[in-house]
């Protein structure tokens, strides 16, 4: 078996995994990522805060239109829940 299909099997069999978790199951591991996130962020070098601000800025500044119409689409149906 080559790299490429055991990548291939192993994206298939995380696909079905992530599917069958229970709502608990996937709630605790969103929180475990978060906490996971928070740590790494905490030891960011200057550089690399520095290097995520201009990716994010770069994102942003690239789908803007599709940013602006989730926005409103957004607002409308906070609008509509009150």
């Amino acid at each position: 078996m080559t790299d490429e299909e055991k990548k291939a099997q192993r994206a298939a069999y995380m696909v079905n995994y992530r599917k069958n978790l229970s709502k608990f199951q996937k709630e605790k591991r969103r929180l475990q990522n978060s906490e996971y996130r928070k740590k790494l962020r905490m030891t960011w070098t200057i550089e690399q805060l520095e290097k995520e601000r201009e990716r994010n800025h770069n994102y942003y500044l690239n789908n803007l239109e599709k940013l602006k119409a989730y926005m409103a689409e957004y607002r409308l149906k906070q609008k509509e829940k009150k």
